[in-house]
């Protein structure tokens, strides 16, 4: 098959094998599992994006997650969460950071630890869409990973990576612990300027915001 030229900077084709049936009926199975919640049964156009996602083609698998977003139906969520993790391999980085987007999108809370787990993704795009995602999502369980990429102690994070997670902490303000990391990055000299302006910013537009009766 032909490759494209990968606009994200990675190495995986564009095209994968094409999956097989049984694969691809696997992906658009949409029944609760154990533990998860009874949801109403998947739109029809739910059930052709959720076996889109494993296209042969990226691209078409990366618009198929994005516009599972937008649809709105819980039904997708774990589909999804089946692209960011790639257990198998499969999944391109531009299906990866979509499906990060619309979980994000969706909110729901069962996708937090996956996107948690995303954030170590060995490419920058869907590290930082995971990231994005649990600023999205506004859930108290990502803070202490998300001050862990804007603190970088191994240098694993690339700079995008880490004002992404600024941005994210930015929405988890009523959090004691992201405000208070955001107000150390805010005045630490040594910071990488534009990732401290960006908490600058931060506090100084929470700051004119009027106070909640």
């Amino acid at each position: 098959m032909p490759r494209k030229k990968n606009s994200s900077n990675s190495s995986e084709p564009r095209y994968s094998p094409a999956p097989s049936k049984a694969n691809a009926a696997k992906a658009a199975d949409t029944t609760p599992k154990n533990g998860e919640p009874k949801l109403p049964p998947a739109t029809s156009a739910a059930v052709a994006l959720i076996a889109a996602l494993r296209h042969s083609d990226a691209d078409a698998a990366r618009d198929a997650a994005t516009s599972l977003g937008a649809l709105g139906d819980a039904n997708a969520v774990e589909p999804l969460i089946q692209v960011l993790s790639n257990r198998d391999g499969y999944y391109h980085a531009v299906v990866r950071a979509a499906a990060a987007v619309s979980l994000g999108q969706l909110g729901d809370g069962r996708a937090v630890e996956p996107l948690i787990n995303a954030i170590q993704d060995s490419l920058a795009e869907p590290s930082a869409e995971a990231i994005r995602a649990l600023g999205a999502i506004g859930d108290s369980r990502a803070v202490n990973p998300l001050i862990d990429v804007i603190r970088n102690p191994n240098g694993f994070f690339s700079p995008t990576a880490r004002r992404a997670a600024v941005g994210a902490l930015s929405r988890l303000q009523f959090d004691e612990r992201a405000a208070a990391e955001l107000l150390t990055v805010s005045t630490n000299p040594w910071e990488d300027p534009v990732i401290r302006q960006a908490a600058i910013d931060i506090i100084g537009s929470s700051a004119k915001k009027p106070a909640k009766d």
